[in-house]
């Protein structure tokens, strides 16, 4: 196995499961009303973000390494390289102009709800491309590993077609799926971490490397 290649997989699996994690602290701990939200809420919010933005920017820089250095699914790394873009986007919308504009008064709420909107819509695409991260790595798997891999490899396609598809749909109400596109994202991102690491330290992935 190319050390490059392992190293830049680990890191977007690592990646991955950091954004899996913040995303269920932030619907738990602040997607709601709660004790901590009221108290902590506008310290926790932005730190939270400002954690997601750094493993974004990491995660297109590794899933990019890997594509580049050979790695098998190219598209899926591109799609992850696309995904950690489109999340880096959606999250300094929302740490330079979230609260600005929610503070600005009735005024402005047309030109907030339209921020929103407009980060939300980076926010499905990115999960969008997640999915089909998700499917690409899985099919690489089944069709090459072992069961372990080839099990990894069918949860992590059928996760991604959920993802990719309740995203898509969630690109055109606005909105109004954000929780059902949120959930199906998370799972997808979970299980595709698993199928990418999985993935670069496959015996085909090692032949790969040796045979260039």
């Amino acid at each position: 196995m190319s050390t490059n290649i392992g190293r830049a997989g680990a890191m977007v699996a690592i990646c991955l499961i950091i954004t899996v994690v913040t995303q269920i602290f932030y619907v738990v701990a602040l997607g709601g009303p709660s004790p901590f939200a009221e108290r902590w809420g506008d310290i926790a919010r932005p730190s939270v973000w400002m954690i997601e933005l750094a493993v974004f920017c990491v995660l297109s820089v590794a899933a990019m390494t890997a594509m580049v250095r050979g790695a098998m699914a190219p598209a899926a790394w591109g799609a992850i390289a696309l995904s950690g873009i489109f999340n880096a986007v959606q999250v300094s919308m929302g740490l330079s102009m979230f609260k600005i504009l929610s503070e600005a008064g009735e005024t402005v709420a047309p030109v907030f709800s339209a921020v929103l909107a407009g980060a939300f819509f980076f926010y499905f695409l990115a999960k969008v491309m997640v999915g089909m991260a998700g499917i690409g790595f899985g099919l690489s798997l089944f069709g090459n590993g072992s069961l372990a891999a080839k099990i990894a490899g069918v949860l992590a396609i059928l996760t991604g077609f959920a993802a990719s598809a309740g995203n898509i749909w969630a690109l055109s109400q606005g909105m109004a799926l954000t929780q059902m596109a949120g959930a199906t994202g998370t799972v997808s991102a979970l299980f595709t971490a698993i199928a990418a690491y999985m993935l670069v330290r496959s015996p085909v992935q090692n032949h790969a490397n040796l045979a260039a």
